[in-house]
């Protein structure tokens, strides 16, 4: 992996394990730009076109999306960034070939990266995930057998992608199950920036 501190970083975890609310207080304090792979997906669902429908179709049953489309939004953003400037993805990363596929890019362009694994049970991401979809446009969590489908994904695809994240010494385990805020500092006390 390359040295150097890392100015690239993902936010991983179960549905539910506050990956998009920690990658946005991390990047409101560092500048930082960010991706939201989910995020894009619900600004795409809302299209009036083809991509719009076929991305509701996936989205609203609760299934992830293709892994090249992810693939494609990954690619995108860091090929146009500057060496110096800091990105933090949330939701990139989710398959073994995926995982792979980020680490060839980043070490190719000199890219040190660091994996912040946002842990939560099960109990609690099924928890979660009940609970935003209830006060939020959520529509991909919006039934229980929706939110079994997304935590089996996670177990059978995402874990695993972890773990080759893990295996090239770039995953920080954090605990998830805290407040917000606690969380937050945190995580910026083990990247030195507090």
């Amino acid at each position: 992996m390359p040295q150097g501190p890392a100015r690239t970083i993902f936010f991983v975890g179960r549905p539910g394990s506050g990956k998009e609310t920690q990658a946005r207080l991390m990047a409101e304090k560092t500048g930082f730009h960010i991706l939201s792979t989910g995020e894009k997906f619900r600004e795409l669902r809302e299209h009036r076109d083809e991509l719009g429908t076929r991305v509701r179709e996936a989205y609203d049953t609760g299934k992830l999306l293709p892994s090249w489309f992810a693939d494609y939004l990954f690619e995108d953003a860091i090929l146009k960034l500057s060496h110096s400037t800091g990105i933090i993805l949330e939701g990139s990363g989710r398959t073994v070939v995926q995982a792979q596929l980020i680490h060839d890019i980043l070490a190719w362009l000199h890219r040190p990266y660091r994996v912040i694994h946002l842990v939560i049970s099960e109990e609690e991401a099924t928890r979660r995930q009940a609970a935003s979809a209830s006060v939020a446009n959520r529509p991909e969590s919006d039934t229980a057998e929706k939110i079994k489908l997304r935590l089996e994904e996670f177990q059978t695809c995402t874990l695993p992608a972890i773990e080759v994240f893990a295996a090239k010494d770039a995953v920080i385990e954090v605990d998830g199950e805290r407040p917000i805020e606690e969380i937050h500092a945190d995580i910026m006390k083990r990247f030195g920036l507090i």
